[in-house]
């Protein structure tokens, strides 16, 4: 078993990083407008000793902590951004504001980080340094790859970065890492169906979008099936359709507007797909007669846990955690994780931390979510192990 954050920390400092999890959770922002969270961030970096702090692309916080010798940098990061969603949990630090809410516990990895700073500026026992780095906008909106392009990795040089994501599915004091894809690449493809509208009453001087939008839909949900390889993790889900006007019932739309997610574990499939989506889109269009626009958006890459680094963590984690509790078969999830423009640029390891207990059952992104203050202590169990065995003295 872990130890608790009492354990690792003292009581003191255990209350407050509770308090300070659960300010976030009361004060959530979206995106790369994190202002507030960066200034809470910042104060309470500035109660222990930390050998530098800095803002990078304006709300992002990365502070360092050097050990004891001389040595590399690794990295250590966590989300700090929240969604736009009503929450439904009824704890006293409920958030205050109407449509947004710590639904993903970024909250808590926030926390996390904050706590493992703390603890290593009490328990310098490595060589070289650490960057502890608070990333904002992971919730659609690829804040690690703006941290990147405003000189994340030239301002803190990490040889190697390291996450984790709080994991309701999983019980707590277990964590889950593998080598390979841990998450999908997450693309967003827009179409415009565009044919030339009319009275629904004179079919034959139109050019309807609308079965042409039918027809694209379905050809869409081939590709997976029958491009693809089965052996293969793919999803091409077709969520948006816009088509007319309730009120004009005899009026054949101009144009019909759809939306497709598209999430893959390997990098030649997402080439694939979106290839078949051109294709498709062309032919369709080809074979009724109009126009189809397609905007394919590439968002998040894949996270693919760097296989040599992920081996050479699992015995760390395993001597804190014991194997019984280190998942290192569990599936990945075809959810996105912009963690992924990280392990792009520099070897990285992404794992999922337990969260669920008898009081902690909901889901991510469920209006009742709320993070699991009990998973802290493994937080810093977990990241601090990986610093001693990747920064020995």
């Amino acid at each position: 078993m872990t130890s608790t954050l009492e354990e690792l920390l003292g009581a003191e400092d255990a209350a407050r990083l509770v308090a300070f999890r659960r300010d976030l959770h009361r004060h959530p922002e979206i995106g790369m407008d994190t202002v507030r969270t960066a200034q809470k961030i910042e104060e309470f970096l500035a109660t222990f000793p930390v050998d530098r702090v800095e803002r990078v692309e304006k709300n992002g916080v990365v502070a360092v902590i050097n050990g004891r010798a001389a040595g590399p940098m690794i990295g250590l990061r966590g989300d700090i951004d929240a969604l736009p969603v009503k929450e439904e949990t009824g704890v006293e630090w409920t958030s205050c504001e109407e449509k947004r809410a710590h639904l993903c516990g970024h909250d808590g990895h926030a926390a996390g980080i904050m706590a493992t700073a703390l603890y290593l500026s009490k328990h310098r026992d490595f060589a070289g340094s650490v960057a502890l780095i608070f990333q904002p906008g992971e919730e659609g909106f690829a804040g690690a790859d703006l941290m990147i392009k405003d000189g994340l990795f030239e301002k803190f040089p990490c040889r190697e970065v390291f996450a984790i994501h709080g994991d309701p599915q999983n019980p707590l004091g277990d964590i889950a890492i593998r080598d390979g894809a841990m998450t999908a690449s997450v693309d967003i493809a827009y179409m415009t169906v565009e044919g030339r509208g009319g009275h629904g009453a004179r079919p034959h001087e139109t050019i309807d979008p609308v079965p042409a939008a039918a027809q694209l839909i379905l050809a869409l949900q081939t590709i997976v099936s029958r491009t693809i390889n089965p052996a293969e993790s793919a999803v091409v889900s077709c969520c948006f359709v816009h088509a007319g006007d309730p009120v004009a019932t005899t009026v054949i739309p101009q144009r019909v507007e759809l939306s497709a997610t598209i999430r893959t574990l390997n990098p030649a499939v997402r080439d694939q797909i979106e290839k078949r989506f051109e294709e498709i889109c062309a032919g369709v269009a080809a074979q009724f007669g109009g126009q189809i626009r397609l905007d394919y958006q590439r968002r998040y890459p894949p996270q693919i846990n760097d296989a040599e680094l992920t081996r050479a963590t699992i015995p760390a984690l395993e001597a804190a955690f014991g194997a019984e509790h280190v998942r290192t078969k569990q599936l990945p999830m075809m959810g996105g994780e912009d963690f992924a423009f990280m392990s792009e640029k520099v070897p990285g390891v992404y794992m999922r931390l337990g969260l669920r207990d008898e009081n902690h059952t909901a889901g991510l992104h469920n209006p009742g979510f709320d993070y699991n203050d009990l998973a802290l202590g493994s937080a810093v169990t977990a990241f601090a192990s990986i610093v001693r065995a990747r920064l020995p003295l």
